[in-house]
Protein backbone atom coordinates (compact mmCIF):
# COMPACT_ATOMS: atom_id res chain seq x y z
CA UNK A 1 0.00 0.00 0.00
CA UNK A 2 0.74 3.75 -0.84
CA UNK A 3 0.24 6.21 1.73
CA UNK A 4 0.44 9.84 1.58
CA UNK A 5 0.40 12.35 4.35
CA UNK A 6 0.48 15.51 4.96
CA UNK A 7 3.35 16.99 6.34
CA UNK A 8 3.02 20.97 6.30
CA UNK A 9 5.12 22.93 8.27
CA UNK A 10 6.56 20.19 10.17
CA UNK A 11 10.24 21.36 10.03
CA UNK A 12 9.06 24.80 12.08
CA UNK A 13 6.80 25.54 14.76
CA UNK A 14 3.88 23.75 13.90
CA UNK A 15 5.73 20.54 14.82
CA UNK A 16 5.10 21.65 18.70
CA UNK A 17 1.29 21.92 18.50
CA UNK A 18 -1.15 18.76 18.90
CA UNK A 19 -1.57 18.49 15.45
CA UNK A 20 2.13 18.79 14.44
CA UNK A 21 2.82 15.52 17.08
CA UNK A 22 -0.05 13.97 15.79
CA UNK A 23 1.58 13.82 12.59
CA UNK A 24 4.96 12.97 13.41
CA UNK A 25 4.00 10.15 15.30
CA UNK A 26 2.18 8.80 12.60
CA UNK A 27 5.51 9.59 10.15
CA UNK A 28 7.95 8.29 12.93
CA UNK A 29 5.77 5.06 13.85
CA UNK A 30 4.42 3.62 10.88
CA UNK A 31 7.72 2.55 9.27
CA UNK A 32 8.25 0.47 12.10
CA UNK A 33 4.91 -1.28 11.94
CA UNK A 34 4.76 -2.09 8.57
CA UNK A 35 8.15 -2.45 6.72
CA UNK A 36 6.43 -3.06 3.60
CA UNK A 37 4.14 0.16 3.90
CA UNK A 38 4.97 2.83 1.08
CA UNK A 39 4.76 5.94 3.01
CA UNK A 40 4.89 9.87 0.99
CA UNK A 41 4.88 12.79 3.36
CA UNK A 42 4.37 16.26 1.11
CA UNK A 43 5.59 19.06 2.55
CA UNK A 44 5.57 23.02 1.34
CA UNK A 45 6.63 24.63 -1.03
CA UNK A 46 10.83 24.60 -1.00
CA UNK A 47 9.95 22.58 2.15
CA UNK A 48 13.31 21.21 3.58
CA UNK A 49 13.23 17.49 4.47
CA UNK A 50 12.31 17.90 8.21
CA UNK A 51 15.84 16.05 10.12
CA UNK A 52 13.98 14.05 12.21
CA UNK A 53 11.91 11.97 9.04
CA UNK A 54 12.36 8.52 8.74
CA UNK A 55 15.02 7.49 5.73
CA UNK A 56 12.17 5.12 4.83
CA UNK A 57 9.78 7.84 4.07
CA UNK A 58 9.88 9.90 0.91
CA UNK A 59 9.49 13.69 0.88
CA UNK A 60 7.79 16.11 -1.16
CA UNK A 61 7.89 19.56 -1.39
CA UNK A 62 4.76 20.92 -3.23
CA UNK A 63 4.13 23.63 -5.30
CA UNK A 64 5.37 26.76 -5.69
CA UNK A 65 5.40 30.35 -3.52
CA UNK A 66 2.05 32.33 -4.57
CA UNK A 67 1.25 36.37 -3.91
CA UNK A 68 -0.48 36.93 -0.52
CA UNK A 69 -1.97 33.75 1.17
CA UNK A 70 -2.29 31.74 -1.98
CA UNK A 71 0.51 29.55 -1.50
CA UNK A 72 -1.69 26.80 0.43
CA UNK A 73 -4.38 27.01 -1.24
CA UNK A 74 -2.49 26.36 -5.07
CA UNK A 75 -0.34 23.69 -3.25
CA UNK A 76 -2.74 21.37 -2.04
CA UNK A 77 -5.69 21.96 -4.71
CA UNK A 78 -3.97 22.19 -7.62
CA UNK A 79 0.10 21.03 -7.28
CA UNK A 80 -0.92 18.29 -4.96
CA UNK A 81 -3.32 16.09 -6.69
CA UNK A 82 -1.68 15.90 -9.71
CA UNK A 83 1.47 14.58 -7.51
CA UNK A 84 -0.10 12.36 -6.08
CA UNK A 85 -1.07 10.57 -9.17
CA UNK A 86 2.32 10.81 -10.01
CA UNK A 87 2.80 9.09 -7.07
CA UNK A 88 0.34 6.14 -7.47
CA UNK A 89 -1.05 6.57 -3.95
CA UNK A 90 -3.72 4.33 -2.24
CA UNK A 91 -4.74 6.25 -0.18
CA UNK A 92 -3.73 9.92 1.37
CA UNK A 93 -4.40 11.14 4.86
CA UNK A 94 -4.97 14.65 5.69
CA UNK A 95 -3.97 15.05 8.85
CA UNK A 96 -5.68 18.75 10.35
CA UNK A 97 -8.69 20.34 8.90
CA UNK A 98 -7.37 23.91 9.63
CA UNK A 99 -9.43 27.37 10.17
CA UNK A 100 -7.15 29.87 8.36
CA UNK A 101 -6.15 30.23 4.95
CA UNK A 102 -2.22 30.41 5.57
CA UNK A 103 -2.64 26.44 6.01
CA UNK A 104 -3.51 23.94 3.70
CA UNK A 105 -6.97 22.94 2.70
CA UNK A 106 -8.80 19.23 2.92
CA UNK A 107 -7.21 18.32 -0.90
CA UNK A 108 -9.69 16.08 -2.91
CA UNK A 109 -7.75 13.18 -4.81
CA UNK A 110 -8.63 10.51 -7.20
CA UNK A 111 -7.38 8.28 -4.85
CA UNK A 112 -9.47 7.41 -1.17
CA UNK A 113 -9.15 10.23 1.55
CA UNK A 114 -8.55 10.19 5.70
CA UNK A 115 -9.06 13.72 7.03
CA UNK A 116 -8.08 13.96 10.87
CA UNK A 117 -11.06 16.27 12.29
CA UNK A 118 -9.46 16.71 16.02
CA UNK A 119 -11.92 18.79 17.24
CA UNK A 120 -14.96 21.41 16.52
CA UNK A 121 -13.43 23.81 19.26
CA UNK A 122 -14.31 26.83 16.66
CA UNK A 123 -17.85 25.63 16.92
CA UNK A 124 -18.62 24.46 20.27
CA UNK A 125 -15.89 27.06 21.89
CA UNK A 126 -15.50 30.28 20.14
CA UNK A 127 -18.67 31.65 17.76
CA UNK A 128 -17.53 31.05 13.70
CA UNK A 129 -19.46 34.28 13.06
CA UNK A 130 -17.09 36.15 15.53
CA UNK A 131 -13.92 35.37 13.32
CA UNK A 132 -12.66 37.68 10.56
CA UNK A 133 -14.79 37.17 7.40
CA UNK A 134 -11.63 35.22 5.54
CA UNK A 135 -11.37 33.02 8.43
CA UNK A 136 -15.13 32.45 8.24
CA UNK A 137 -15.34 31.69 4.86
CA UNK A 138 -12.30 29.41 4.17
CA UNK A 139 -13.10 27.41 7.82
CA UNK A 140 -16.70 26.45 6.62
CA UNK A 141 -15.48 25.66 2.41
CA UNK A 142 -12.54 23.58 4.72
CA UNK A 143 -14.71 21.70 6.75
CA UNK A 144 -16.86 20.82 4.34
CA UNK A 145 -14.68 19.29 2.33
CA UNK A 146 -13.47 16.90 5.16
CA UNK A 147 -16.85 16.09 5.81
CA UNK A 148 -17.06 14.43 2.07
CA UNK A 149 -13.69 12.87 2.68
CA UNK A 150 -14.05 8.94 2.66
CA UNK A 151 -13.26 8.67 6.16
CA UNK A 152 -12.93 11.39 9.02
CA UNK A 153 -10.41 10.28 12.49
CA UNK A 154 -10.78 12.18 15.66
CA UNK A 155 -8.91 11.88 18.57
CA UNK A 156 -11.75 11.71 21.39
CA UNK A 157 -15.52 10.08 22.15
CA UNK A 158 -16.07 13.66 23.15
CA UNK A 159 -15.03 15.20 20.20
CA UNK A 160 -16.85 12.44 18.16
CA UNK A 161 -20.06 13.38 19.75
CA UNK A 162 -19.59 17.28 19.03
CA UNK A 163 -18.54 15.85 15.00
CA UNK A 164 -21.76 13.80 14.55
CA UNK A 165 -24.21 15.97 16.40
CA UNK A 166 -23.44 19.15 14.57
CA UNK A 167 -22.50 18.31 11.26
CA UNK A 168 -24.69 15.10 10.97
CA UNK A 169 -22.28 12.94 10.12
CA UNK A 170 -23.09 9.23 10.52
CA UNK A 171 -21.31 8.21 13.75
CA UNK A 172 -20.00 4.85 11.73
CA UNK A 173 -18.05 7.45 9.62
CA UNK A 174 -15.95 8.84 12.35
CA UNK A 175 -13.11 6.65 14.05
CA UNK A 176 -11.72 7.22 17.12
CA UNK A 177 -8.37 7.18 17.30
CA UNK A 178 -6.94 8.25 20.63
CA UNK A 179 -3.28 10.41 20.40
CA UNK A 180 -0.05 8.48 20.84
CA UNK A 181 2.28 10.15 23.20
CA UNK A 182 6.11 8.98 23.92
CA UNK A 183 7.65 11.34 26.77
CA UNK A 184 9.80 9.27 28.74
CA UNK A 185 11.17 11.43 31.59
CA UNK A 186 14.46 13.12 31.49
CA UNK A 187 15.77 13.66 35.00
CA UNK A 188 18.77 15.53 32.71
CA UNK A 189 18.94 18.75 34.52
CA UNK A 190 21.54 20.44 32.83
CA UNK A 191 19.13 22.26 30.41
CA UNK A 192 17.13 24.27 33.23
CA UNK A 193 20.66 25.83 34.51
CA UNK A 194 20.54 26.97 30.59
CA UNK A 195 17.20 28.26 30.17
CA UNK A 196 17.33 30.71 33.68
CA UNK A 197 14.83 27.99 35.85
CA UNK A 198 15.05 26.67 39.26
CA UNK A 199 13.44 24.38 41.12
CA UNK A 200 10.90 24.21 42.39
CA UNK A 201 8.14 25.45 40.25
CA UNK A 202 5.24 24.45 38.72
CA UNK A 203 4.87 23.80 34.84
CA UNK A 204 1.89 25.49 32.68
CA UNK A 205 1.70 23.79 29.12
CA UNK A 206 -0.18 25.29 26.63
CA UNK A 207 -0.41 28.89 24.22
CA UNK A 208 -1.39 31.99 24.70
CA UNK A 209 -4.90 30.94 22.84
CA UNK A 210 -7.74 32.39 25.28
CA UNK A 211 -9.13 29.44 26.03
CA UNK A 212 -6.02 27.61 27.08
CA UNK A 213 -6.64 29.62 30.13
CA UNK A 214 -2.88 31.04 30.67
CA UNK A 215 -4.55 33.76 32.69
CA UNK A 216 -6.35 31.61 34.82
CA UNK A 217 -2.98 29.90 35.94
CA UNK A 218 -1.30 33.30 36.35
CA UNK A 219 -3.99 34.43 38.61
CA UNK A 220 -3.75 30.94 40.68
CA UNK A 221 -0.11 31.05 40.68
CA UNK A 222 -0.72 34.84 42.11
CA UNK A 223 -2.88 33.71 44.98
CA UNK A 224 0.08 30.64 45.83
CA UNK A 225 2.56 33.04 46.06
CA UNK A 226 0.56 35.46 48.40
CA UNK A 227 -0.04 31.63 50.53
CA UNK A 228 3.81 31.78 50.90
CA UNK A 229 4.57 29.00 48.07
CA UNK A 230 7.96 29.50 47.27
CA UNK A 231 7.79 28.15 43.91
CA UNK A 232 8.42 29.73 40.25
CA UNK A 233 5.57 29.08 37.55
CA UNK A 234 7.06 28.32 33.83
CA UNK A 235 4.85 28.57 30.77
CA UNK A 236 5.47 26.82 27.63
CA UNK A 237 3.96 28.81 24.89
CA UNK A 238 4.16 29.46 21.21
CA UNK A 239 6.70 32.17 20.11
CA UNK A 240 4.39 34.47 18.89
CA UNK A 241 0.63 35.07 19.20
CA UNK A 242 -2.30 38.08 18.79
CA UNK A 243 -2.66 36.84 22.27
CA UNK A 244 0.41 37.79 23.85
CA UNK A 245 0.30 41.04 24.86
CA UNK A 246 -2.92 40.31 26.77
CA UNK A 247 -1.15 37.59 28.73
CA UNK A 248 2.07 40.04 29.29
CA UNK A 249 -0.44 42.94 30.66
CA UNK A 250 -2.35 39.99 32.74
CA UNK A 251 1.25 39.24 34.14
CA UNK A 252 2.56 42.58 34.70
CA UNK A 253 -0.89 43.56 36.40
CA UNK A 254 -0.44 40.62 38.97
CA UNK A 255 3.19 41.52 39.82
CA UNK A 256 4.67 38.09 39.67
CA UNK A 257 6.53 38.67 36.38
CA UNK A 258 9.85 37.74 38.37
CA UNK A 259 8.36 34.61 39.59
CA UNK A 260 7.58 33.78 35.67
CA UNK A 261 9.28 32.37 32.84
CA UNK A 262 7.88 32.02 29.48
CA UNK A 263 9.41 29.21 27.03
CA UNK A 264 8.94 28.58 23.70
CA UNK A 265 10.40 26.38 20.74
CA UNK A 266 12.26 23.94 23.00
CA UNK A 267 13.62 20.49 21.63
CA UNK A 268 12.08 17.05 22.36
CA UNK A 269 14.95 16.33 25.10
CA UNK A 270 15.12 20.08 26.59
CA UNK A 271 11.34 19.66 26.74
CA UNK A 272 11.01 16.71 28.52
CA UNK A 273 13.69 17.70 31.38
CA UNK A 274 11.23 20.62 32.19
CA UNK A 275 8.16 18.13 32.07
CA UNK A 276 10.21 15.91 34.47
CA UNK A 277 11.58 18.70 37.07
CA UNK A 278 8.43 20.12 37.83
CA UNK A 279 6.51 19.90 40.81
CA UNK A 280 3.50 19.19 38.52
CA UNK A 281 1.89 20.34 35.61
CA UNK A 282 -0.81 23.09 35.33
CA UNK A 283 -3.76 22.36 32.59
CA UNK A 284 -6.54 24.97 33.29
CA UNK A 285 -7.41 25.04 29.42
CA UNK A 286 -10.84 25.70 29.46
CA UNK A 287 -12.06 23.42 25.63
CA UNK A 288 -9.69 20.43 24.32
CA UNK A 289 -10.08 17.98 21.93
CA UNK A 290 -7.34 15.71 23.44
CA UNK A 291 -5.67 17.44 25.99
CA UNK A 292 -1.58 16.23 25.40
CA UNK A 293 -0.19 17.81 28.26
CA UNK A 294 -1.31 16.28 30.86
CA UNK A 295 -0.38 12.79 29.25
CA UNK A 296 2.65 13.75 28.44
CA UNK A 297 3.57 14.79 32.19
CA UNK A 298 2.01 11.19 33.41
CA UNK A 299 4.41 9.45 30.65
CA UNK A 300 7.19 11.77 32.49
CA UNK A 301 6.67 10.71 36.30
CA UNK A 302 4.75 14.34 36.93
CA UNK A 303 1.50 14.74 38.50
CA UNK A 304 -1.08 16.69 37.09
CA UNK A 305 -3.57 19.33 37.67
CA UNK A 306 -6.67 19.64 35.22
CA UNK A 307 -9.52 21.80 33.97
CA UNK A 308 -12.91 19.22 34.98
CA UNK A 309 -13.62 18.74 31.04
CA UNK A 310 -15.32 15.71 30.40
CA UNK A 311 -12.88 14.88 27.43
CA UNK A 312 -10.27 15.44 30.01
CA UNK A 313 -11.64 12.92 33.03
CA UNK A 314 -12.61 10.58 29.25
CA UNK A 315 -8.42 10.69 28.70
CA UNK A 316 -6.74 10.61 32.15
CA UNK A 317 -9.19 8.63 33.99
CA UNK A 318 -8.02 9.02 37.43
CA UNK A 319 -4.84 9.65 36.84
CA UNK A 320 -5.38 13.43 37.62
CA UNK A 321 -6.24 15.54 39.72
CA UNK A 322 -9.16 17.99 38.50
CA UNK A 323 -10.84 21.62 39.21
CA UNK A 324 -13.42 22.86 38.38
CA UNK A 325 -13.16 24.77 35.06
CA UNK A 326 -12.41 28.54 35.17
CA UNK A 327 -13.05 28.71 39.18
CA UNK A 328 -9.09 29.87 40.40
CA UNK A 329 -10.26 29.28 43.69
CA UNK A 330 -10.53 25.91 42.64
CA UNK A 331 -7.28 25.20 40.55
CA UNK A 332 -5.77 26.56 44.07
CA UNK A 333 -6.86 24.07 46.15
CA UNK A 334 -6.13 21.07 43.54
CA UNK A 335 -2.76 22.31 43.20
CA UNK A 336 -1.96 22.84 47.30
CA UNK A 337 -3.36 19.48 47.37
CA UNK A 338 -0.47 17.76 45.26
CA UNK A 339 2.05 20.20 46.69
CA UNK A 340 1.17 19.35 50.52
CA UNK A 341 0.15 15.78 50.33
CA UNK A 342 2.70 13.49 49.68
CA UNK A 343 0.84 10.15 49.71
CA UNK A 344 -1.45 11.86 46.93
CA UNK A 345 1.58 12.60 44.84
CA UNK A 346 2.56 9.28 45.37
CA UNK A 347 -0.82 7.98 44.17
CA UNK A 348 -1.29 10.49 41.24
CA UNK A 349 2.33 9.90 39.89
CA UNK A 350 1.84 5.83 39.75
CA UNK A 351 -1.85 6.15 38.45
CA UNK A 352 -0.37 8.61 35.80
CA UNK A 353 1.95 6.11 34.80
CA UNK A 354 -0.46 3.55 34.23
CA UNK A 355 -2.87 5.97 32.49
CA UNK A 356 -0.14 6.53 29.87
CA UNK A 357 0.26 2.73 28.86
CA UNK A 358 -3.09 3.25 27.19
CA UNK A 359 -1.83 5.82 24.78
CA UNK A 360 1.31 4.08 23.06
CA UNK A 361 2.71 5.31 19.82
CA UNK A 362 2.23 1.53 19.19
CA UNK A 363 -1.75 1.21 19.50
CA UNK A 364 -2.11 4.27 17.76
CA UNK A 365 0.05 3.35 14.68
CA UNK A 366 -1.62 -0.24 14.49
CA UNK A 367 -5.40 1.73 14.81
CA UNK A 368 -4.46 3.94 11.83
CA UNK A 369 -3.22 0.74 9.26
CA UNK A 370 -6.24 -0.93 10.13
CA UNK A 371 -8.27 1.95 9.09
CA UNK A 372 -6.35 2.79 6.19
CA UNK A 373 -6.39 -1.04 4.74
CA UNK A 374 -9.99 -0.82 5.67
CA UNK A 375 -10.71 2.26 3.47
CA UNK A 376 -8.66 1.35 0.49
CA UNK A 377 -10.66 -2.05 0.23
CA UNK A 378 -13.72 -0.51 0.28
CA UNK A 379 -12.68 1.74 -2.58
CA UNK A 380 -11.75 -0.93 -4.13
CA UNK A 381 -14.97 -2.54 -3.65
CA UNK A 382 -16.72 0.42 -4.98
CA UNK A 383 -14.98 0.74 -7.97
CA UNK A 384 -15.55 -3.24 -8.19
CA UNK A 385 -19.17 -3.05 -8.16
CA UNK A 386 -19.64 0.31 -10.30
CA UNK A 387 -17.55 -1.74 -13.36
CA UNK A 388 -19.93 -3.61 -15.44
CA UNK A 389 -19.09 -7.45 -15.94
CA UNK A 390 -17.66 -8.24 -18.96
CA UNK A 391 -20.45 -11.05 -19.81
CA UNK A 392 -22.97 -7.74 -18.94
CA UNK A 393 -20.61 -5.89 -21.20
CA UNK A 394 -21.68 -8.35 -23.94
CA UNK A 395 -25.54 -8.45 -23.27
CA UNK A 396 -25.46 -4.43 -23.49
Amino acid sequence: MRLGIDAWGLGGDLLTTGMGQYTRHLLTSLPARDPQLAIVAYGGPAEERPGWLPVEVEWRAVGRRMPGKLTALHSRTVALPAQVRRDRLDIFHATAVHMRPVFPPVPRLRCPVVVTLHDLIPQTYYRVSTLPLRQQVFYRWNLSRAVTSDRLVTVSEHSRGDIVSRLGIDRDRVEVIHNGVDFPPNPDDRPLARLGLRRPYLLYAGSYEPRKNLAGALRAFRSLVDRGHPHELVAIVEPVSGHRAAAIAELESLGVSNRVHLLHSLDEPDLRSVYTAADLVLFPSLAEGFGYPPVQAASAGVPAVASDLPVLREVMGDAAIYAAAGSVERLVEAIESVLTDPALRARQIEAGKRRAQQFTLTRNARAHLELYMKVVDEGAARAQAATPSQAAGVEA
